[in-house]
């Protein structure tokens, strides 16, 4: 699978949402409670988020997109 295609799979932890955005892990999951962040639960009950979806949410709220998960 090409480098690029893995790329827009990824899937990110809340916690690494809470580091991007330099807020705390329970402002995410009130984000993610709230649906202004789209996310999944996992059957272990943790949650996962698109990066697509990341994006999105980013772009939304007008939070720049710079670093990773978005370096190409």
């Amino acid at each position: 699978m090409p480098a690029k295609k893995r790329l827009e799979n990824i899937r990110l932890t809340s916690r690494d949402i809470a580091t991007y955005c330099q807020v705390s892990k329970s402002t995410v999951l009130e984000w993610i409670k709230s649906e202004r962040l789209k996310a999944f639960r996992l059957p272990s009950g943790h949650y996962r988020i698109d990066k697509r979806d990341f994006r999105n949410f980013l772009e939304k709220w007008n939070i720049p997109i710079k670093g990773w998960p978005f370096e190409e």
